[in-house]
């Protein structure tokens, strides 16, 4: 499955001066069993698509060149069969990605001049992401996880690099170190891990513990996508302050999971995992929450597009929270500041709500992606100020 990150979220920002830009969003079942309902449904939905660039445009030939790598992939069973909960499929011109997520998205297709990107804050906020680090005297394991999935990553060219770095210095008591590679599986078995032999931790110098770890350390955060992700450590009890004497990943958590991960698969790990990020994620989001309604009434917050939409765009807005699945149609121009609503979704108009979200993520402030019945006010969007 893919991953999502901010980087590739500032991608598909990008892509907005390349009009039309077509974004797709669906949920979708797992299995060989449910490929063929997966596929009809992207045709469908790819079907509207094709009626709004009618719409928009009279080019008939633009438009199927500009959709013939999405019609390629409907009869892609393999592809229908390999799905998570949620599939985001984006199109421009010269531009075609898509991301299969743990995220059960609302059905909607959407030609404008911008990629639609609500969705997909709700993975950068409290459905959030992060990762453990599985470490003993004889496996190193990597894994990235959110709220509903675990995926261990393919940790090989750590492997190499730590032969070529080490060679026997690191582990001389042991001459056959062995390396395992295969491509993670989704039902969580094991991908890429390292193999030694040893026992306590007095077989080891410390220096060349923590030289170890250091290595490990600094490799991995090459690997990581996502900088501003929790990392948990697995391990035991007399190897976790080891490593912790040493790490510059800056949000490490304290709490970890203590045991040899070697017993552990992955889908425990997530489990364990999940229970002590869960309360990080929700602190964030409540906290953000709990600073809206006591600043409501200040002047430092609104639940108004027409006041939120021009602040998005100024740079203005330091926590903005918006409900994935609600859209506000309708036309802004920045020159002027005006904003002018509309009822639905029509030819030029934009979902305003969104414009402010990409407004406000471009502008480094916090975008919280919240279902409307836990939205700090009883309406789909609303914004502290910066000032």
């Amino acid at each position: 499955m893919e991953r999502l990150n901010k980087e590739e979220i500032e991608l598909l920002l990008e892509q907005g001066e390349k009009e039309p830009c077509i974004s797709i969003y669906m949920p979708t079942e797992k299995g060989r069993e449910k490929a063929k309902a997966n596929s009809i449904r992207f045709k469908t939905l790819l079907g509207q698509v094709e009626k709004q660039l009618e719409a928009e445009n009279s080019n008939n030939q633009g438009s199927k060149k500009l959709l013939e790598p999405a019609r390629k992939l409907i009869s892609e069973s393999i592809f229908w069969s390999n799905q998570s909960d949620g599939l985001a499929y984006f199109i421009s011109p010269d531009f075609h990605r898509f991301f299969r997520l743990p995220l059960e998205f609302e059905e909607i297709a959407v030609v404008r001049s911008a990629f639609h990107m609500k969705p997909l804050f709700k993975l950068l906020s409290a459905e959030g992401q992060f990762y453990i680090l599985a470490i003993s005297q004889k496996d190193v394991r990597l894994l990235w996880g959110t709220r509903s999935t675990i995926e261990e990553l393919d940790l090989s060219d750590l492997a190499e690099k730590a032969r070529s770095e080490f060679g026997r210095e690191m582990f001389e008591f042991e001459p056959d170190v062995q390396f395992h590679t295969q491509t993670p599986e989704a039902d969580g078995s094991r991908g890429a891990i390292f193999h030694g032999h040893g026992g306590t931790i007095d077989r080891f110098e410390k220096e060349r513990l923590l030289k170890y770890f250091r290595f490990i350390d600094r490799e991995i955060q090459e690997l990581l996508d996502e900088k501003n992700a929790p990392l948990l450590l697995a391990s035991v009890d007399y190897l976790i302050p080891q490593y912790k004497e040493i790490s510059k990943y800056p949000l490490l958590f304290e709490e970890s999971i203590k045991g040899n991960p070697e017993n552990i698969n992955a889908q425990d790990l997530h489990q364990k995992a999940w229970g002590i990020v869960k309360p990080y994620f929700q602190k964030k989001q409540e906290e953000a929450k709990a600073r809206y309604k006591e600043l409501a009434g200040t002047g430092k917050t609104s639940n108004n597009i027409l006041e939120i939409l021009p602040a998005a765009y100024h740079g203005r807005i330091s926590e903005l929270f918006v409900t994935p699945g609600v859209q506000q149609w309708g036309t802004y121009d920045p020159e002027t500041e005006e904003v002018k609503l509309a009822e639905e979704m029509q030819p030029g108009n934009e979902d305003l709500i969104d414009m402010a979200a990409a407004k406000t993520f471009t502008s480094n402030g916090s975008v919280h992606a919240i279902d409307f019945e836990h939205m700090p006010d009883s309406t789909p969007v609303a914004a502290i100020f910066r000032w």
